[in-house]
């Protein structure tokens, strides 16, 4: 009866999706430029040495495994190779970067290598938390389907839960070295916090929450830790390109797109079907009958936001500031608080270029 019920819901929600209109989107693609062109300071193959302090394995390991999945996701972007090499970290050299003998032999350009703190820790207590249990009495009332049932008496009760918090934080300070100049070329830190709790009232909660079954080790959870941390770090060192799923705004004030201006509809299909000169012109036109239409002019800065060039997303930036001016929705905020991210790293990798 259950699985029926759902079939019918699906059914009924894509009737509704194919008469009103549900909400359309459309992916945009950015390049985000490094902080330092590694191939511009002469570094075309860059080798990881080992990190001091604790859990080095783990950062050399998301290291790597992030720069050549970012290689491969950038295709010709910032080619550089990479290998790891079981050499000591450059917390064993000097300021002057004293290499010799030690690096005879080895064939990279530059090394990256630095220090990491990492701690994480489990607390365990319990709390109080209400709860419902069954009287074992029934009455007349009904069940989840709207039938007429014995349903059984609820009652409240206040029961000691155990819980777990885990706490962990990762510093990572890190920097690159040209093995040709023996000068250090990139010094940068990077950090990762992280607390959840695991159990308490977590464990009555339907969907929200993580119980104490899911707690996973803490080795888990640094390896995830260290993953961001290497995310960081190649944003700062490799250009990268970053997707986004952006969504069109119709211009209607219900849920899932119902309703809406038929003309920025006219406009969302276009784009939809790759059309993108025609669906600008016709927000355009939108605005010229209805010139505080916020929905078109938030559209229009997804058109110039997809071009991608620093004019064009300066443009894209003004389209969403008018939107946020006419409009109050969401949508319009998080487009140019993106935007504006954009732009700055945008201004960023020019400098370094």
């Amino acid at each position: 009866m259950y699985n029926n019920r759902m079939a019918y819901l699906g059914i009924a929600l894509f009737a509704l999706c194919g008469f009103f209109g549900c909400v359309q989107k459309t992916r945009i693609t950015v390049i985000r430029h490094a902080e330092v062109s590694l191939q511009g300071k002469g570094i075309r193959t860059l080798g990881i040495l080992k990190f001091g302090g604790m859990y080095e394995e783990l950062v050399r390991k998301a290291l790597y495994n992030k720069i050549i999945k970012i290689q491969n996701l950038n295709n010709k972007l910032d080619h550089i190779r990479v290998i790891n090499i079981d050499q000591n970290s450059l917390e064993h050299f000097d300021d002057d970067i004293n290499f010799s003998p030690d690096f005879e032999g080895v064939h990279v350009d530059g090394v990256i290598s630095g220090k990491v703190a990492a701690t994480i820790k489990d607390v365990h207590d319990t709390e109080k938390v209400k709860i419902q249990e069954g009287t074992g009495e029934y009455k007349e009332g009904k069940n989840v389907f709207g039938q007429k049932a014995e349903v059984e008496i609820q009652r409240t009760i206040v029961k000691e839960v155990p819980y777990v918090m885990r706490q962990a934080n990762i510093i990572i300070d890190f920097s690159i070295v040209n093995l040709k100049t023996k000068q250090r070329i990139f010094t940068d830190k990077v950090s990762e916090e992280y607390k959840e709790k695991f159990g308490g009232e977590n464990e009555y909660r339907s969907y929200l929450g993580s119980r104490i079954s899911q707690l996973p080790s803490q080795n888990q959870t640094l390896e995830k830790l260290f993953d961001k941390v290497a995310s960081r770090i190649v944003a700062k060192i490799f250009t990268t390109k970053i997707s986004r799923v952006a969504e069109f705004d119709n211009g209607s004030k219900y849920v899932m797109g119902m309703g809406g201006n038929k003309k920025v509809k006219e406009g969302i299909k276009c784009a939809k079907n790759g059309e993108w000169e025609e669906a600008t012109e016709i927000w355009k036109d939108v605005l010229n009958t209805e010139p505080e239409n916020s929905a078109a002019f938030y559209n229009l800065g997804i058109a110039y936001e997809k071009i991608g060039d620093l004019e064009n997303l300066k443009i894209a930036q003004k389209m969403y500031k008018k939107a946020v001016k006419y409009g109050d929705k969401e949508i319009y905020l998080d487009a140019l608080y993106r935007v504006k991210a954009t732009i700055s790293d945008f201004s960023m990798g020019q400098q370094t270029r």
